[in-house]
């Protein structure tokens, strides 16, 4: 994916200015450098994303991923629009993938009938408590390193194939102009 094409799915500069999530940063959001598209900056911004929206889901995802890309200089945008890789309808299904990573870490038997209910997970909640902390810490941790790793990879990519175009666009002109 280019950069130009990330620009068309990212919120704006000016759309975070004026967020009421993240109006309590004021004067941080003037500096130009967290909007910019660098290798360096969307690979950690795809880290922090997906890292801070894998922890368990607390209302506060979207500030903490972008005091995180403040803090490491990466892509403002981008690490607050990746965050919401969890959302109202894939964080059950997250949820319930770490809890089974964080049951086979601790070699857990699962939790009899496992139910959607608030009910049920208070009454639940001390035998699932540990292997989801477990698991999403892991899982947080693994897929925002290969998210990082991902994303520098196929920038680095889109790098070389745009070289090797050039140098073939330069070496076929150099071509017909020596035989003209």
């Amino acid at each position: 994916m280019s950069r130009f094409s990330l620009k068309k799915l990212i919120p704006s500069a000016e759309t975070l200015k004026h967020s009421k999530s993240l109006r309590f940063l004021g004067k941080l959001l003037d500096n130009p450098n967290l909007f910019h598209m660098n290798r360096r900056s969307v690979s950690k911004a795809f880290f922090w994303g997906i890292f801070i929206g894998l922890l368990p889901p607390v209302p506060l995802q979207t500030p903490a991923s972008a005091m995180a890309a403040i803090l490491t200089r990466s892509n403002l945008p981008l690490a607050v629009a990746i965050v919401w890789v969890s959302n109202p309808i894939t964080i059950p299904i997250i949820m319930y993938a770490l809890y089974h990573l964080g049951r086979i870490i601790l070699q857990m038997e699962p939790a009899a009938g496992i139910e959607f209910s608030w009910a049920w997970l208070h009454h639940e909640f001390e035998i699932i408590w540990k292997p989801y902390l477990i698991g999403s810490l892991v899982g947080a941790s693994v897929s925002a390193a290969i998210a990082y790793m991902l994303s520098n990879y196929m920038w680095r990519l889109k790098v070389k194939r745009k070289w090797r175009k050039r140098q073939n666009d330069r070496a076929l002109n150099l071509s017909k102009i020596g035989k003209s």
